[in-house]
């Protein structure tokens, strides 16, 4: 098998880089996760440990 070009390298790095973090990690969430704010979802999970 050839050695990858340098142009195919930058093309692969860029296409990586489009890609949200968790498909380029490989643990992409079919649902298509959460956009609600983090900071809320954290004190909702502290107000129920409390509880």
């Amino acid at each position: 098998m050839s050695e990858p070009t340098d142009d195919l390298r930058e093309r692969a790095r860029q296409h990586v880089q489009q890609m949200p973090a968790e498909t380029a990690l490989g643990n992409a969430d079919p649902a298509g996760g959460s956009t609600d704010d983090p900071k809320v979802m954290d004190q909702a999970a502290e107000e129920e440990r409390d509880s």
